[in-house]
């Protein structure tokens, strides 16, 4: 039963979260009831509000509908979900087009299964069980947030000026300093100070980290390359610039990932990069400075009210506040 739930989760995900506001996705153009090719491969013009309105109780889905694509058990597939879902399918390949005639015939069929288990969920009154309602409703808020700020993002104008400025806020023109660093990740800190311990005992840190570290960069001895203090969460990139070259932690280092022990190898002063060379990464810290901004003024507008944890015997303090 729970690997069936979570099938239907997932399949209800690829159809909520779907992006359907990109019109670059490949339509397949079918008037049969069990297609077996497509034959216009054209993206499919943007639906007007009468094409994209699902059909009410007395307007029964028919294939004469040039927006239906396909109908299981009188549940239309319009364009626009097709297009969803096709999008949802090449995410999911990491860039994979989806445009041959037999892609897209198996992305249709996928979503033809997709209905047909959802269908059935519902025919078993699976939506009404308390738990699975309450998915769909987090699956519908998170996708209507998503789009959302999609749409808020795209609305926002950044101009050469903007991205100049926050060139300068982040670089500021000045030189900046790297590090060249190793790191023991463990799980612990019990298990952070054995190794330091080894460590101050003489034990040799790019073998200590093949064997104890739980990173990904074991097999390299916890190399992590150079780097600057940005590229790192602030706890570690506080503890590299506090120490000297050649040292190692002498306590652990906490990190959302687990405990650190750091060897600091060397340090060097470095220019900031050129404007052209991290525009796209401008680009994307200026659309998310924008979305922050965004989200604190909703929050100050809003009524949020938290229900405060268990309190202690005698402790009348039942003061609510935000998150």
């Amino acid at each position: 039963m729970q690997c069936s739930l979570k099938k239907l989760i997932v399949l209800s995900m690829t159809l909520l979260l779907s992006a359907c506001n990109e019109g670059t996705d490949s339509v397949p153009q079918t008037t049969a009831k069990a297609p077996t090719e497509i034959t216009n491969k054209q993206p499919a013009p943007p639906p007007t509000t009468r094409e994209t309105a699902a059909p009410t109780t007395a307007q029964k889905a028919s294939l004469d509908d040039p927006n239906v694509v396909v109908i299981v058990n009188g549940t239309p597939v319009t364009k626009p979900m097709y297009a969803a879902f096709h999008q949802q399918w090449r995410r999911a390949r990491q860039g994979a087009k989806g445009d041959t005639p037999q892609e897209q015939m198996a992305i249709l069929n996928e979503l033809v299964n997709a209905i047909l288990i959802v269908q059935n969920a519902e025919a078993q009154g699976f939506d009404k069980k308390p738990e699975v309602a309450e998915l769909l409703n987090l699956l519908r808020i998170r996708a209507l947030a998503e789009m959302s700020i999609a749409n808020f993002v795209q609305q926002q104008q950044i101009s050469d000026d903007d991205l100049k400025a926050f060139y300068d806020k982040r670089y500021g023109g000045k030189q900046q300093q790297e590090f060249k660093a190793r790191h023991i990740l463990l799980k612990s800190e019990c298990d952070a100070k054995a190794v330091i311990k080894e460590l101050d005992g003489g034990a040799d840190f790019t073998e200590l980290a093949k064997t104890r570290s739980t990173g990904p960069s074991a097999s390299q001895g916890g190399d992590l390359g150079w780097f600057d203090s940005t590229q790192m969460v602030k706890p570690f990139a506080e503890a590299v610039m506090a120490m000297e070259n050649g040292a190692h932690s002498t306590a652990p280092v906490k990190t959302q990932f687990g405990w650190h022990v750091i060897l600091r190898e060397d340090a060097r002063e470095a220019s900031p990069p050129a404007l052209e060379d991290v525009q796209n990464a401008l680009m994307d810290g200026k659309r998310r400075e924008l979305v922050m901004s965004y989200l604190t003024e909703l929050r100050k507008k809003a009524d949020i009210q938290v229900r405060p944890p268990a309190q202690k015997s005698g402790d009348i303090n039942t003061t609510t506040s935000k998150p």
